[in-house]
């Protein structure tokens, strides 16, 4: 993420670099021309690496501050919904694995399985894509970071649907009626996670 005082870095004036003192100039006029335009060469240089350090380093602080802050928001909000949901030492690898889980536990629990999601998990999915909307990326980066927060979107809806229909359960939960709710939950979880991957790529790109 960029923030303000970021944007005002990327925008600002480089440092001023004090040129040749009088006595230099006066030596090198006495020493000849060369001295003095060597001395010039040297002053414009320094001015030019200042440039070339601030705009460099302040590119390098966005990317690094947009890395931590949706990496941060990944690991509290998107990977603490799932060890809410499952338990901490289930971690999904694969869209199978996620969507055998979630119907084992809703065969389980059924209306209360939905319910404790509901009340304990939820607000951490539905707190994520807000998170990342504030954030101001780099331009370049926008792209990535839009596919990340629709990914968030559609998984969050995914969510409100399947639970929604958990808590009208008059009876056992069925899982071939559950099926196709459960896939769009694995879809969106997906997608997010392979946005995830692309923008940590992008990200890893521009700091090299």
């Amino acid at each position: 993420m960029v923030d303000d005082d970021d944007d005002r870095r990327l925008g600002a004036a480089p440092p001023l670099v004090p040129g040749p003192s009088l006595e230099a100039e006066e030596k090198a006029m006495r020493g000849g021309r060369g001295g003095l335009v060597a001395a010039g060469v040297v002053a414009v240089l320094i001015v030019v690496a200042a440039v070339i350090a601030l705009v460099l380093g302040d590119d390098g602080s966005a990317y690094e501050t947009l890395g931590r802050n949706v990496n941060g928001a990944k690991g509290e909000l998107f990977d603490g919904f799932w060890h809410c949901t499952f338990g901490r030492d289930v971690e999904a690898r694969s869209n199978e694995q996620l969507m055998s889980e979630l119907e084992e536990r809703a065969q389980r629990g059924g209306k209360q399985f939905g319910e404790n999601v509901r009340d304990r998990c939820l607000p951490k999915l539905t707190e994520l894509e807000p998170r990342l909307d504030v954030l101001i990326p780099p331009d370049d980066m926008r792209p990535a970071l839009n596919d990340l927060i629709s990914a968030t979107r559609d998984l969050r809806g995914a969510w409100s649907d399947y639970l929604a229909y958990l808590d009208g359960l008059e009876g056992p939960y069925d899982v071939e009626e559950g099926h196709d709710r459960v896939v769009r939950i694995a879809r969106g979880w997906f997608d997010f996670k392979n946005a995830h991957k692309a923008l940590n790529d992008a990200l890893r790109e521009n700091l090299h």
